[in-house]
């Protein structure tokens, strides 16, 4: 059954991720599928340094190839050096109701996902856009009619999901779960900031939610964008992630559909009277105070972020540099 989970569509939406002896073949690029073979060398850190202590930036990335292995040993020669490692910020959605009244909630969050006016996607989209959508929607989804009636940002999320699994790509965090481990193991105390957003009565809110219809045809548009333009380079993109190669990276453009897809939902009404209108803003400020913290009083830290909320122009490098740190970028030995 697919059903979109409002909440966590929401927490999700707004982030919408070793140079040891070790194999590095080439990616076999097929149909639009990269294959990528052997353990790759991992990737590179950023170093912020501020005074006299230094916090190692690991950037996390999704998607990535099925199966695409990375060399953890700088990672973990890291952790033993260090005195905490961070996570990337979360978001929870709170709520004064228990499990089973949330799980009495799924008939409404299946309804959710429809247009609340009864239109389908043929009457909300432009002429031009569903005849985008109807060619690739034939290509990775298939002849299904029911998802015709669903709301554009969701039925470009199925689209999105379904395009990236075709190519051969995973959309599985490769990063953290690694991370955390690894420092569990090396006893290193982990922290992850996590902002809470208290929703009050889900039911109200999914309630209201349904009634409203939302400003989302942009982030239909950017999502079909980006699977037309993009799908077919993610895959390199994450194996110049994991050898190190940034420069790389940087030179491969992708097209960022999620900006309009979060002010489709946290910048509608109901988004913004739910508090979550600068949720974004606030998980990253969490994320730039705990680096804050920790540089502090570490010597040596280890943190986790999205390699694109990272690397943007007026991003975190920028932020962290313009709060005095200096920043000196992972260097690539090919």
């Amino acid at each position: 059954m697919r059903a979109p989970m409002i909440p966590l569509l929401l927490a999700v939406a707004v982030f919408p991720a070793a140079a040891q002896d070790a194999v590095v073949s080439e990616p076999a690029v097929v149909a639009n599928t990269v294959e990528v073979k052997g353990v790759l060398p991992g990737p590179g850190f950023w170093q912020a340094s501020k005074g006299g202590n230094t916090v190692w930036i690991l950037a996390s990335i999704r998607p990535v190839p099925k199966g695409m292995q990375w060399e953890t040993i700088k990672l973990e020669r890291r952790l033993a050096d260090s005195q905490a490692l961070i996570g990337g910020p979360s978001v929870k959605l709170d709520s004064k109701i228990g499990f089973f009244a949330k799980i009495g909630l799924v008939p409404s969050l299946l309804k959710a996902r429809k247009n609340p006016d009864g239109r389908s996607l043929q009457e909300i989209l432009p002429p031009e856009t569903y005849r985008r959508w109807q060619v690739m929607k034939q290509k990775y989804i298939g002849n299904d009619k029911d998802i015709e009636s669903w709301r554009p940002i969701f039925a470009a999320q199925e689209l999105y999901e379904k395009a990236i699994r075709k190519a051969g790509l995973s959309n599985e965090g490769i990063v953290w779960p690694e991370a955390k481990d690894l420092a569990k193991d090396a006893g290193v105390p982990v922290t992850r900031p996590e902002i809470t957003v208290d929703i009050g009565d889900p039911k109200k809110f999914i309630k209201e939610f349904n009634k409203r219809a939302l400003s989302d045809v942009a982030c239909f548009e950017k999502t079909l964008d980006s699977i037309e333009r993009d799908v077919q380079y993610m895959g390199e993109r994450g194996r110049l992630w994991a050898v190190g190669d940034i420069a790389g990276y940087r030179r491969i453009a992708q097209t960022d559909f999620s900006g309009a897809c979060i002010d489709a939902l946290v910048g509608s009404g109901i988004g913004q009277s739910a508090g979550l209108g600068d949720v974004q803003q606030r998980a990253l400020n969490a994320w730039l105070q705990a680096v804050d913290a920790a540089a502090a009083k570490n010597r040596s830290t280890v943190a986790v972020v999205n390699i694109a909320e990272l690397i943007k122009p007026g991003g975190l490098l920028d932020r962290l540099q313009a709060r005095g740190y200096v920043i000196t970028e992972p260097v690539y030995v090919p």
